[in-house]
């Protein structure tokens, strides 16, 4: 336990900068009893010998006075940075956020929208994990996260909130070299005969399972991974077609295929990504901050 205090150390630099006990008593505006009193008790508790005292000539500091000199400035110094903080942090002028991010989804957006943060709101800093659409529902509801940007979908929603940031519609992906790959479009009828390359991720597979039967097929599944370059790899390699709602900017798998996207003609339900929170609309200044700044950047603002 620190036996000293900060007031000690304030009394103690005072002194040793102004030479004497009655010409720091002047400048803090205190009696010279308090500050003698105050010099003596940082003596006790360090264990240190401060200063050497003349009769005539007042205080000056001993080689330990002058090295503890150094460590009391800098303390206190610290002290009023953490006086500035903990007023920034009353005012919910600086804070963090506990994000978490679906694994699929964060390739795509995690980087750009922390990135942005930092430009628009350098008081907010953000530490973001990636986790299955399960284990974010369950961190949200126990505290360990503050927001989680996943899918309305794959999880247990009791006890949770969310706030709509995109609804992305699917679109069917073929090889560079498939018959419709010059088309631009398709209806998911005429990809009925063909072999499917199954998405297999939580949340993503029930929606596209779901899609699916919407339109009326039934597809074999020559593939499967809950890897979506390894999905559109196998595609490429002449698999068969996949569905995703995730378009990457280049048509260049990973091991140097070639594929295609189509849009789908057919009317069919978005897969909505949002930002989840706990239901109970505690998230304070900071966290309204935090889920404006997600929309926006959604958004495209």
């Amino acid at each position: 336990m620190v036996r000293f205090t900060l007031r000690q150390c304030s009394y103690f630099r005072a002194v040793a900068e102004h030479g004497g006990i009655a010409q720091a008593a002047r400048v803090l505006n205190i009696s010279q009893p308090s500050v003698a009193q105050a010099i003596a008790k940082l003596e006790d508790a360090t264990g240190l010998i401060l200063f050497e005292r003349h009769h005539a000539r007042g205080l000056t500091l001993t080689m330990q006075g002058r090295l503890f000199l150094d460590h009391a400035t800098r303390l206190e110094e610290q002290a009023r940075q953490v006086e500035r903080e903990a007023a920034a942090l009353a005012a919910e002028e600086r804070g963090e956020i506990r994000l978490g991010v679906f694994w699929t989804l964060s390739p795509f957006y995690t980087a750009g929208l922390i990135r942005r943060l930092a430009d628009t709101a350098p008081g907010l800093t953000i530490h973001q994990r990636e986790m299955s659409l399960a284990d974010l529902a369950n961190a949200l509801r126990d505290g360990v996260l503050d927001f989680a940007i996943t899918y309305d979908r794959g999880a247990p929603a009791e006890g949770l909130a969310f706030r709509e940031l995109a609804a992305l519609r699917p679109m069917a992906v073929v090889a560079a070299d498939h018959p419709l790959a010059g088309r631009g479009s398709v209806d998911l009828a005429e990809l009925a005969d063909a072999p499917y390359v199954m998405f297999d991720a939580p949340g993503s597979r029930g929606y596209f399972e779901g899609l699916l039967q919407e339109c009326g097929i039934a597809p074999s599944v020559a593939y499967a991974s809950t890897s979506m370059e390894s999905v559109r790899s196998a595609v490429a390699a002449g698999f068969g077609f996949t569905l995703l709602v995730m378009r990457t900017p280049s048509s260049v798998t990973y091991d140097g295929g070639r594929v295609a996207t189509l849009e789908i003609t057919n009317q069919v339900a978005p897969l909505r990504v949002v930002l989840a929170s706990r239901g109970d609309g505690q998230m304070g200044k900071v966290g309204r901050l935090f889920a404006d700044h997600a929309a926006a950047f959604f958004a495209g603002g």
